[in-house]
């Protein structure tokens, strides 16, 4: 599922193309910036994130927290959900510290601009 594959497809309008998505890891890794979550984590497909448990080695998807955590959102932050809703609201997210920071730049351009 992970793989890199590539298909021919034609639109409804008969324009052939070819379709192309690259090889994702298998295993995500803590010491790597984190890939895009997507609505489908926690779902058998080739976006979901999959770990190694740093304490026993097994494989596994990532937690609800560690969901939270990936996107900025403090620990349980979405606590009382069922695991599959937790990601999902995750996946369907922005990543809190990055819209914090366009926020800040853009507060900084607006007040420049009203010094002028």
């Amino acid at each position: 599922m992970k793989g890199a594959k590539k298909k021919e497809r034609v639109t409804a309008d008969g324009h052939a193309y070819t379709f192309s998505e690259g090889a994702i890891p298998f295993l995500d890794y803590y010491n790597k910036p984190g890939r895009t979550m997507l609505t489908s984590e926690g779902t058998k497909n080739r976006s979901t994130h999959i770990v190694a448990d740093p304490e026993s080695g097994a494989i596994r998807l990532l937690t609800p927290v560690e969901c939270e955590r990936l996107q900025g959102f403090d620990d349980n932050w979405t606590d009382g959900m069922p695991d599959r809703m937790r990601r999902f609201c995750m996946g369907n997210a922005l990543v809190v510290p990055m819209i914090t920071r366009i926020g800040k730049f853009i507060d900084r351009i607006i007040d420049k601009e009203e010094l002028k």
